[in-house]
């Protein structure tokens, strides 16, 4: 598991109710884990204070919250994007 992973996977387990304590399928809907506008917030909001990151407005859409892997991706490209 790479660096990001696990601060990742701890993230999401603190907001989701249904995410397991061993790993998060990373192809499930989101929704299914427990997702919704509020948690979708409160996601976003620590996603951005752990990993030092803004999302832009374009990337606030459904599509980016929609799986665990579209949501590491957009995080990752974030990280990559406002690297010093």
């Amino acid at each position: 598991m790479d660096d990001i992973s696990t601060q990742f996977e701890e993230v999401l387990r603190r907001h989701l109710r249904s995410a397991k304590a061993d790993s998060i399928n990373y192809d499930m809907e989101l929704v299914q884990l427990g997702l919704d506008s509020m948690t979708a917030v409160a996601v976003l909001l620590d996603m951005e204070k752990a990993f030092n990151i803004r999302f832009p407005d374009d990337m606030l859409v459904e599509g980016t919250f929609r799986t665990a892997g579209r949501l590491k991706e957009a995080v990752q490209l974030l990280r990559e994007r406002q690297a010093p």
